[in-house]
C-alpha cells in the first residue's frame, strides 16, 4: 500500500508542475488583456502615489483632460471631501466635470501612481516571451552545432568542440555586460546575447548522443534509404533526444528569466515602453521601507515562476527514469 502511495505521489508531482507551467504561459499570453489599466497610466502622481494593496479609491474629473485620485471620498452639502496625498481636502460639486469613477488597486501602486498589478501582468509577458525566444535560439544553435560535430567527426568535430570550450571559458555575465556597454540595449540584442551564450552545454550533450546514434541500426538504415544529414537529424535524432531538450529548455528558461530580470534591475534591459519584472523590482528599491509591496510583488513573482518551471523540468526528468516499485 505504501509503495502504491509513493508511486501515485511521484506521478502527481510532474503533473502538478506541468500544469503550473502551462498556467504561467497562459498568464503571460493573456496578461495584457486582463490587466485593469495600461502599464504606464499615471492619472494622478500626487494622489495615487504608493497606495497600499487592496486600496479602494475614486477618480475625480476636475477638467477635460485632468483627473485626481482620492481615497476616503465622502459627499457633503457643498461638494466632496477626500484624502489626497496624505491631506484632507474638499472640492465643490460644481468643479467636477462628471461623477466620481471608482478605482481598485489590488496590489497597490508604485511611486509614480501606476497600478502595480497591471505592470506585473505586462511584465510577465515581456520576461516570459523574451526567455522563450532565448531558449528557442539556444535549442536551434545547440542542436545544430552538436549534431554537426557528432555526424562529421574528425577535424570539423575538433574545431567545433574547441570553439565551444572557448565560449564556455568566458564568464556569461561578463559577456552580457560587455555587449550591454558596447551596444544600445534592445530586445533583439538581449535575445541574441542571452540565447547565444547558453547553448554550449547543450551542444556537448547532443554531440555525445549523436556519436552513439550514428553507429546505430536506425542511422544505418536511414542512410541506406537515402536520408540526408539534415533529414537524419530532424526525423530520427531529435525525437530520440526530445526529453533531454525539454529538460534543458525548462532549466535554461528559468535561468534566463533570472538573468534578464537582473539586467533590467541594473538598467541594462530593454528600454521603455517595454515593462520587465526587473524594472518593476528596481522601481521599488527607492521606496523599500515606505512601500514594501512595490519590491516584494515582482520579487515573489520571479521566484514563483522560477520554482514552477524548475519543478516541472525535474518532473519531466523523473518521467524518463521512473522509480522502481519492486
Amino acid at each position: 500500500m505504501r509503495r502504491r502511495q509513493m508511486a501515485g505521489s511521484a506521478h502527481r508531482r510532474p503533473r502538478v508542475g506541468s500544469w503550473a507551467a502551462v498556467a504561467v504561459a497562459l498568464l503571460a499570453l493573456a496578461g495584457p488583456w486582463v490587466a485593469p489599466y495600461p502599464p504606464e497610466q499615471q492619472e494622478d502622481v500626487a494622489g495615487a502615489r504608493l497606495l497600499p494593496p487592496l486600496t479602494r479609491a475614486d477618480a475625480l474629473a476636475v477638467g477635460p483632460h485632468r483627473s485626481i485620485i482620492v481615497t476616503g471620498l465622502r459627499k457633503t452639502a457643498d461638494g466632496w471631501e477626500f484624502d489626497r496625498g496624505g491631506q484632507r481636502q474638499a472640492l465643490p460639486a460644481a468643479d467636477l466635470v462628471e461623477e466620481p469613477s471608482p478605482r481598485f488597486y489590488l496590489l497597490g501602486t508604485d511611486s509614480l501612481g501606476r497600478d502595480l498589478l497591471s505592470r506585473l501582468l505586462h511584465g510577465i509577458r515581456h520576461s516570459v516571451g523574451l526567455a522563450a525566444l532565448c531558449v528557442a535560439l539556444a535549442l536551434v544553435v545547440g542542436v545544430g552545432v552538436g549534431a554537426t560535430a557528432g555526424l562529421a567527426g574528425g577535424l570539423p568535430d575538433e574545431i567545433l568542440m574547441r570553439g565551444v570550450e572557448v565560449l564556455m571559458s568566458i564568464p556569461r555575465l561578463f559577456l552580457v555586460l560587455a555587449c550591454a556597454a558596447l551596444f544600445r540595449p534592445s530586445i533583439p540584442l538581449l535575445v541574441v546575447v542571452l540565447g547565444g551564450t547558453t547553448w554550449t552545454g547543450l551542444a556537448r550533450l547532443v554531440r555525445a548522443e549523436t556519436l552513439a546514434f550514428r553507429e546505430s541500426d536506425l542511422a544505418q538504415a536511414a542512410r541506406a534509404a537515402g536520408s540526408s544529414a539534415p533529414r537524419l537529424v530532424l526525423r530520427h535524432l531529435v525525437p530520440q533526444v526530445a526529453p533531454l531538450l525539454v529538460v534543458f529548455a525548462g532549466l535554461r528558461f528559468a535561468d534566463t528569466i533570472v538573468l534578464e530580470s537582473a539586467l533590467s534591475f541594473l538598467g541594462l534591459g530593454a528600454p521603455p515602453p517595454a515593462v520587465s519584472l526587473g524594472d518593476i523590482l528596481a522601481s521599488g528599491r527607492e521606496a523599500l521601507y515606505e512601500a514594501w509591496w512595490v519590491g516584494a510583488a515582482p520579487g515573489v513573482l520571479i521566484a514563483a515562476i522560477v520554482l514552477i518551471v524548475r519543478s516541472g523540468s525535474r518532473g519531466l526528468f523523473r518521467l524518463q527514469d521512473p522509480p522502481s516499485l519492486s
